[in-house]
């Protein structure tokens, strides 16, 4: 309902469907929109919760938790603030005075730090199954390499804590494109607390269960597990 839309903008965010979000499309300086990639490319929104001992909560990592809030508060809701990212190929600087967005940041994040991922409904999944799948998880499957508890991310194993540990899309099987918009042009290992409860999976939301996420990367690592084998992951996956 946007005035300010042009009909290719209204056209792109009509099209994205529900729980996804495109923040490479478009920036808002306060006064106008700028264009930053065309076509749009929508992405699954990840959940908000569980982000304590993470860092870093988007897909591409491109900074930690405040940096994002800052930057979709700023140039995605028109929050009257200033945010500045000069990294290639983002390259946006919006200024407004007063910001009343920068001074808010940090109890944000101390808030979202609190959000607990919500636990499994009773009777959802099956314990038995659930635990030899955690021992494929942390054995024979591999999932754990990079899957590491408690957080279920390697983003922060790197030397440098500030610097997210990340993974090129080849190296995952992922699609490139998304991620060559981003300031670091690789994805992060995705946490999986509280994973049941929001499919579909993948940035591109490609996998629209649990059993498709597992097909993928019995695919992509020729892993050989069975019919049971691959059940008893989801199980596990499901207890999160």
């Amino acid at each position: 309902m946007s005035p300010n839309l042009t009909t290719a903008q209204r056209d792109a965010v009509t099209k994205w469907g529900p729980g996804r979000f495109d923040p490479r499309l478009q920036a808002f300086d306060g006064t106008r929109f700028i264009p930053l990639n065309s076509p749009t490319l929508p992405v699954v929104i990840p959940p908000a919760y569980g982000l304590r001992r993470v860092g870093f909560e988007t897909f591409t990592a491109d900074g930690p938790i405040a940096y994002w809030n800052n930057y979709v508060g700023v140039s995605q809701m028109g929050g009257h603030g200033s945010f500045s990212d000069t990294r290639p190929p983002l390259n946006l600087t919006i200024t407004q005075t007063p910001d009343l967005v920068t001074p808010k940041l940090p109890a944000l994040v101390d808030y979202e730090l609190t959000l607990q991922p919500p636990p499994p409904p009773k009777g959802s999944f099956n314990h038995a199954a659930a635990h030899r799948g955690e021992e494929l998880f942390s054995g024979a499957a591999g999932c754990a390499r990079c899957h590491r508890p408690p957080a279920f991310t390697d983003v922060l194993s790197g030397a440098d804590p500030t610097v997210p540990f990340l993974h090129a899309p080849t190296e995952v099987a992922q699609e490139p494109v998304y991620a060559s918009r981003s300031v670091t042009g690789e994805y992060r290992t995705t946490p999986l607390r509280g994973i049941w409860q929001h499919p579909p999976y993948f940035h591109d939301g490609s996998a629209p269960d649990l059993p498709a996420v597992v097909d993928h990367y019995d695919t992509l690592f020729s892993l050989g597990l069975t019919v049971r084998q691959k059940a008893d992951l989801v199980e596990y996956l499901k207890s999160l």
